[in-house]
């Protein structure tokens, strides 16, 4: 069933809607979950948080695409797990991944001007298009489904030295684009 379909169930507070949600998109939501949390039990708690999230909000919320929304939702999950289960411990691979962007992501203190993270994540999608392919699949498999260093050499079949060096040379570049449009200061 596609995205549309399921979508039109939600509208019509069909239970069916979640099942045809879990055929499509429950091995994706796992991994989204799991590359954050280590815990089984909290990588079910966020997925199927993200099932109910999604019927608490279509409608009246329509998205235009239903597994980008549905993953978004896993994540912000997710991450409030760890943030709660960690507390105070920083030293996973994840948060390492942030940090590495801390550079070049505005915190919204250091700014002068208020943007929103829509704004921003417009910016960063214009900034990703225009780099080369395998720039930008090494970076979203780094900072969005928040994949180790390792796990993204083996996929691509590459050193991980080289593989850091993508994310540096990307992550360069993005603050570069930013301060360029004025999202951070120079």
């Amino acid at each position: 069933m596609n995205d549309a379909s399921i979508v039109e169930l939600l509208f019509e507070r069909n239970e069916k809607a979640i099942e045809e949600m879990k055929q499509s998109y429950e091995k994706l939501c796992f991994y989204i979950a799991g590359n954050i949390l280590s815990q089984k039990e909290d990588q079910e708690e966020c997925v199927n948080s993200a099932y109910m999230d999604v019927w608490s909000s279509i409608p009246p919320n329509k998205p235009d695409n239903l597994k980008v929304y549905l993953c978004k939702l896993v994540k912000n999950c997710a991450l409030n797990r760890k943030k709660y289960n960690s507390a105070a411990k920083r030293n996973s691979d994840f948060s390492v991944s942030l940090d590495e962007l801390a550079e070049c992501i505005p915190d919204g203190k250091s700014i002068e001007k208020t943007i929103t993270d829509e704004q921003l994540g417009g910016a960063i999608s214009v900034f990703l298009k225009s780099q080369p392919e395998k720039y930008r699949k090494v970076f979203v498999r780094r900072y969005w489904y928040s994949e180790t260093l390792e796990d993204i050499a083996a996929f691509y079949d590459m050193n991980v030295k080289t593989v850091a060096t993508y994310l540096f040379r990307v992550r360069k570049k993005l603050k570069a684009f930013l301060q360029k449009e004025g999202y951070i200061d120079e």
